[in-house]
């Protein structure tokens, strides 16, 4: 956990734009990648393979920012995958878009609301993120979305990923 909040320090000066309006970065070596973190998030727990991190918020919000690799699947079939995974646990999938370079989805279950983002990667692998959160709060989520959409990007010199998001994130 000091580790952990030794990063989130780092970044934050590293960053001092995001910083200065309570955002932070978290950044991924493992798979070269990285993605802004709303305020309000703390990092509850780092994943033990380092693909990635949760985070929740006090609203009851969790956000998951990872890595995966898509084995023989590619990045399509694999978001579709995943889209097919959530049905499995009961999401109302009511939005998605998959293109080559990245995907989106999103749904509803009960009185929470799900999105998830994906870039791919140069190595065949992706990075997410997957927001569920409060219903009540989707206004003030929808706006965290889009600014999340933005900052999901592979490390430098990764041309794999899409040179621009859509300007908002459909819910």
């Amino acid at each position: 956990m000091r580790t952990a909040w030794l990063l989130i320090v780092t970044l934050c000066t590293a960053f001092p734009v995001l910083a200065a309006d309570g955002w932070t970065r978290y950044s991924n070596p493992r798979f070269g990648y990285s993605a802004a973190v709303p305020p309000g998030f703390a990092l509850t727990q780092e994943s033990d393979n380092g693909d990635g991190a949760t985070f929740d918020s006090r609203d009851g919000a969790r956000l998951l920012i990872f890595g995966a690799f898509a084995g023989d699947a590619a990045f399509a079939a694999d978001i579709r995958q995943r889209i097919a995974w959530d049905e499995e646990k009961g999401w109302a999938i009511t939005y998605q878009k998959v293109t080559p370079g990245w995907a989106s989805y999103s749904g509803s279950r009960s009185a929470n609301v799900l999105y998830v983002r994906s870039v791919a990667l140069c190595d065949g692998s992706a990075a997410y993120f997957q927001l569920e959160y409060p219903r009540s709060a989707l206004k003030a989520y929808d706006k965290l979305v889009g600014r999340m959409i933005k900052s999901l990007r592979p490390a430098e010199g990764c041309n794999q990923a899409p040179t621009a998001a859509p300007a908002a994130a459909p819910n």
